[in-house]
């Protein structure tokens, strides 16, 4: 095996992109899509802007107030937990001893690389799609490694390496976050309420959220995990015309609507401008034991 390539027991070989992340796929395989270059671009622009900085504190205070294992590691400088803790060997951790995050669906790896900013004793796993999004995740944090897969099939973790699983705004592949998930980890779940952008929602044609989303998603982890905690957030944003461009078109509503389009409509409408309300609900679960 050569410099930069990794190697899985089956025997199959899988070389590191020159940009610092590893597709994983078996067989004849595609490489998995996701989003366009276009969608990375705005999103980076918009969370660089610092626009929902907010949100990633929150989830960071909510992690670190239910998470105990990673409280640990950033209370004792990152020391691996005693032989005779009771923890399975290296179950939810690094090689090293670290807890294990893994984030899916991390795009960019804005909110993996906040919380690993608070927490110097983690290591972190960033999944995605878009290799475009993996690039910038790749580079996000020292302590990220980003990996693409299609988040929605089989995901190439072992059983029970994970501390804590993230989900913000991405696919929830339920029966997997449970398996990679260790007994007493945690799963913390980021969603838009049906309030998300209600002020621009029709105006710019925007994908609406389901009202029932936060029902569905229930029925979704029944059987799985049980949730601990429900927070919810609300940020009042005032976006200049190309943060409120680059909001539309790193979401969903980009794969219908030609970012032209949306242009033309804001000026329109919101020639300086406009506010709009910005609401999450943050769930923080457990797993049922296996």
């Amino acid at each position: 095996m050569g410099p930069g390539q990794v190697r899985c027991p089956a025997g199959h070989t899988y070389d590191l992109a020159r940009t610092g992340y590893l597709t994983l796929t078996t067989g004849r395989a595609a490489a998995p899509d996701g989003d366009s270059a276009d969608m990375v671009k705005a999103r980076e622009a918009f969370l660089t802007a610092g626009h929902y900085a907010a949100l990633a504190d929150r989830l960071a205070t909510a992690v670190h107030c239910h998470q105990s294992t990673i409280g640990a590691y950033q209370n004792n400088g990152g020391e691996s937990r005693s032989a005779n803790s009771g923890e399975p060997e290296n179950s939810g951790e690094h090689a090293g001893g670290e807890p294990v995050v893994i984030d899916i669906g991390a795009g960019t790896g804005y909110y993996l690389a906040h919380l690993l900013r608070l927490s110097p004793g983690a290591v972190g796993i960033a999944v995605d799609a878009s290799r475009y999004a993996l690039r910038r995740a790749a580079r996000a944090h020292p302590r990220i490694g980003a990996v693409g897969t299609d988040v929605r099939g089989p995901l190439p973790i072992r059983t029970a390496a994970a501390s804590l699983v993230l989900d913000v705004f991405a696919p929830r592949n339920v029966t997997e976050m449970h398996r990679i998930l260790r007994s007493d980890g945690q799963l913390v779940i980021v969603i838009p309420t049906a309030r998300h952008l209600a002020e621009i929602v029709g105006p710019l044609g925007l994908v609406t959220v389901d009202e029932r989303k936060s029902e569905r998603l229930r029925e979704k982890l029944a059987g799985f995990f049980v949730q601990q905690d429900r927070l919810t957030l609300d940020l009042e944003l005032s976006l200049p015309p190309d943060d409120l461009l680059n909001l539309v078109m790193m979401g969903p509503t980009a794969h219908h609507r030609q970012a032209s389009d949306v242009r033309v409509a804001i000026e329109d409408r919101w020639p300086h401008g406009a506010s709009a309300t910005a609401s999450f609900a943050i769930e923080i679960h457990r797993p049922f034991p296996r």
